[in-house]
């Protein structure tokens, strides 16, 4: 199976892994839903299977396109 990896704040976590989007308000709906889009648009699905432990606070990452400002961010895997 095919994996690919982005940068993606480490608040996306709960969402993404467990479909849990308490505390998200709706920028942060916003952002995700739009970066979502894209990956189906892209790669067929968005299911991330894995955030690796390199968490770090990161000025640039892959979510910065949908409008997240610097935060903590990790590497998150998705099958495609």
């Amino acid at each position: 199976m095919k994996t690919v990896q982005y940068t993606l704040p480490t608040f996306w976590i709960s969402p993404l892994v467990y479909d849990d989007f308490s505390g998200f308000d709706d920028a942060d709906h916003a952002a995700l839903d739009a970066f979502t889009a894209d990956m189906v648009k892209q790669h067929g699905s968005c299911h991330c299977c894995d955030v690796a432990d390199d968490e770090g606070f990161m000025t640039y990452h892959d979510a910065q396109p949908y409008g997240v400002l610097a935060c903590d961010a990790a590497t998150f895997t998705f099958f495609i």
